[in-house]
């Protein structure tokens, strides 16, 4: 008997491990997705010392990040559970079949241009997210903390880097490494990671979220970014106005709390500006921060902006250039001595790889809002906030950037849009006459 309960026991044992480990494996993969470390095939971590890195579209030169990396350790370690992820798989495949239907019927020829091919692999590649984020189950909130406390040790150090650094704007260069893209991607990727572990950790985690609520306020705004400091103030705002709104004791406090924390924001924001106007050398942006605001504030329309629509309309005209184009797109995209990309990831990519290519995207945010329409009285406001994250990133930030075609923030996105998937395919269906 006693050498019957030995390999029972361990057996038991070895059970009771799998959670845990499957926990540490997704605490592992929620870090790298998030962590803004990237790597060079040509030498190593990424620490530049300047502000704007081109790699010339070389990709020896060509910061790649850690989630790449996690994305392929994370579908193998995972891969058991990969019935689950059918509809990544099948927006990949016919997102693939598109782009090579336009590869082959957008010239007259058989000549395929090697840039093309590059642009192909660099659109396919962050989809990988989408089929990780549905083989991933987290009933217990792992992603959200591991992003929680990713923000906690790194977006203090980032702000006080460049302080020393005398600017009030982000720094690329943290001593140790240097985030690439640090204006125009990460610090979206970074407000919609703080509003995830907001959303799902706030019960558990008031006293350190309070105190990162106001880290990331200064975080947004040293960013420059119109589209991180506008889903930062949103989803602060509704998230509070929510809590307070379900508060049956002590409402007026709450309210006066409230009141008092917009007018800290407007004096915080008010002072964040004055100091950049008044001392540009403490301003390392190339004008950027400053020259945002300024025209803003005298009710101009900002030069980023503004130059998107030319970038728009040029990129518009292309593609309705004739039939061919609109169906398959163009041979080859425009050269980056032109325009590097859109400014728009729908545009882009249409530009090159024609409709024909964009209907499994399109597809796929029909099956995603079909799904949420079935689902409806079902999904509990955790996945509703989710819902709203993946909208955004999907429909807003992608719509003022190529998003989706970039490995760091595209990854960060279709895995979102993967475990919303995953969520929304868990939940039980409304009845249809509800």
């Amino acid at each position: 008997m006693k050498n019957a309960e030995v390999p029972s026991r361990a057996a038991d044992e070895e059970r009771s491990m799998e959670p845990r480990t499957s926990k540490l494996i997704v605490a592992l993969l929620a870090v790298a997705l998030l962590f803004p470390l990237f790597f060079q095939l040509s030498g190593g971590i990424y620490n530049s010392l300047k502000f704007v890195t081109d790699s010339g579209g070389v990709l020896g030169t060509l910061p790649l990040p850690l989630s790449i990396g996690a994305c392929v350790l994370g579908v193998f370690a995972l891969r058991r559970n990969f019935r689950q992820a059918v509809p990544a798989a099948v927006f990949i495949a016919a997102f693939a079949a598109g782009m090579l239907l336009s590869l082959v019927f957008a010239t007259q020829g058989l000549h395929i241009e090697k840039r093309k091919l590059l642009l192909a692999a660099q659109f396919l590649l962050p989809t990988m997210g989408l089929v990780l984020g549905q083989l991933v189950r987290d009933e217990d909130n792992v992603i959200a903390r591991a992003f929680m406390w990713v923000l906690i040790l790194l977006v203090p150090f980032q702000l006080v880097a460049g302080w020393l650094q005398n600017t009030l704007t982000l720094t690329h260069y943290l001593y140790f490494f240097s985030i690439y893209q640090h204006f125009q991607f990460v610090p979206v990727i970074f407000v919609v990671a703080f509003g995830f572990a907001m959303v799902h950790l706030w019960d558990q985690n008031k006293a350190l979220l309070r105190c990162l609520t106001a880290v990331m306020g200064v975080y947004a705004i040293a960013s420059a970014s119109f589209l991180a400091i506008g889903f930062y103030v949103g989803s602060v705002l509704v998230f509070f106005a929510r809590k307070m709104m379900r508060l049956k004791t002590e409402r007026l406090g709450s309210f006066v709390a409230f009141g008092l924390s917009i007018v800290a924001g407007v004096l915080v924001v008010g002072m964040y500006y004055g100091i950049a106007k008044t001392n540009t050398s403490i301003v390392d942006d190339n004008g950027q921060y400053v020259g945002k605001f300024q025209t803003l504030v005298e009710g101009k329309i900002p030069v980023n902006i503004r130059d998107r629509f030319g970038d728009w309309a040029l990129f518009l005209n292309g593609i309705t250039e004739n039939t061919r184009t609109v169906v398959f797109g163009h041979v080859e995209p425009f050269s980056r001595e032109v325009k590097t990309s859109a400014h728009n990831w729908y545009l882009d990519f249409t530009y090159s790889f024609g409709l024909i290519s964009l209907l499994p995207m399109l597809g796929l945010i029909a099956f995603t809002a079909h799904l949420v329409w079935r689902r409806r009285i079902s999904i509990p406001d955790r996945t509703w906030w989710l819902v709203a994250m993946v909208a955004f990133l999907v429909l807003v930030d992608s719509n003022f950037k190529v998003t989706l075609r970039q490995p760091y923030p595209g990854i960060f996105a279709y895995f979102l849009w993967g475990l919303l998937l995953s969520r929304l395919q868990a939940a039980p269906a409304a009845r249809l006459d509800a």
